[in-house]
Order: C-alpha cells, then sequence, then structure tokens
C-alpha cells in the first residue's frame, strides 16, 4: 500500500524540523505521507522523490508535492545522479520490501552519501503481496528494532519505537565520531 501507518509520524516530523534541511530524498514516498507532513515545516528546501511504480506518481499528485520525481528502484539507482550529498533521505517503509542483503546495501550506499537518514520499518510482521499489480508492495523481510540499530550501528543518533512502526536516524556526523 501505498501509505503507512499514523504511529510516530508527529515524532519524524518533529525530527525533520531540527534538521531542518535544504535538500530532501524520500525514497518510496508512495502517496506522498512525508512531504505533505512536513513540507510545510522545511521552508525553501528541495523535495526529491525516488519512487519506484511510476503508476503512483500520476495517481497520488507526486508531481504536485515535489520538485522532482525519480521513478526508479532504489536499488538500481546511482544516489550521485540525483544530488551531490542531501541533507536528508527518508526510507519510509520500504526495506521491508526487499531481502535483508539488498536493503544492507541500499542502507550502505545512503550512509555513503547523506548527512542524515531517516528509516521507518514495520515492526510487527505483517504478510504483504501484489497491490494493484505493484509487485513492489510484497514485504519480503521482516526487520526488528534490534536489527535496525545494529545495522545503523554507531551513526544511529535516535530512536523511536512504537507497537507498530520503528524510526531511527543515523547521522553521518555521529558515525564519524564513532557514535559518542
Amino acid at each position: 500500500m501505498p501509505t503507512s501507518d499514523s504511529e510516530g509520524k508527529d515524532w519524524a516530523r518533529s525530527v525533520i524540523e531540527r534538521i531542518a534541511p535544504a535538500t530532501v530524498v524520500d525514497i518510496g514516498p508512495g502517496e506522498g505521507t512525508y512531504a505533505q507532513l512536513a513540507r510545510e515545516a522545511t521552508p525553501g528546501a528541495r523535495w526529491i522523490a525516488v519512487e519506484a511504480w511510476g503508476p503512483y506518481v500520476p495517481a497520488h499528485g507526486l508531481w504536485d508535492l515535489y520538485d522532482w520525481v525519480i521513478v526508479g528502484d532504489v536499488r538500481h539507482v546511482d544516489p550521485y545522479s540525483i544530488v551531490r550529498q542531501p541533507d536528508l533521505v527518508i526510507v519510509g517503509d520500504v526495506l521491508e520490501h526487499m531481502a535483508q542483503a539488498e536493503a544492507r546495501g541500499v542502507l550502505a550506499r545512503l550512509r555513503d552519501w547523506a548527512h542524515h537518514i531517516l528509516v521507518s520499518v514495520p515492526l510487527a510482521h505483517h504478510d504483504q503481496g501484489e497491490v494493484a499489480g505493484n509487485w513492489f508492495e510484497i514485504h519480503r523481510e521482516h526487520w526488528t528494532g534490534a536489527q535496525m540499530r545494529r545495522e545503523l550501528g554507531p551513526g544511529l543518533a535516535e530512536a523511536h519505537e512504537g507497537s507498530v512502526l520503528g524510526y531511527y536516524l543515523w547521522s553521518a556526523d555521529r558515525a564519524v565520531r564513532g557514535g559518542r
């Protein structure tokens, strides 16, 4: 589904406001949840969407919500072709749609590229197949909070875990300092 549970969205918005990014890259925006949530809180910011399922772009008005929309699978998009080094990359409810090995590769590339990464993953396992023909919606692997915290390692700056969703903020500055 191109949407997400509402749990933790206020926390995510407060993180985005504190970062005050000049450039936001929203990976897998679906219906544009994060642009709708926080775009007004980031005046002057450039919002870029990377959406794997092309039909979502017109169906959810993504051209109106973002300054630039790239139709492509994040596993196959060169991040440096998008922007040099974004202030914030949002990976909202995306990683469960790929094998964990693929997700780890995506996160590694994003950590080399971005200043901050805000990750959201479902903490409760929910089987999900195709949605309206969209095979990108299939839930392939489940992440636990402990797995995500380990994956983000010393760069993990903050976490907010509810009963449905976990949010994790990774920061390049914190990673460089070794998590101190």
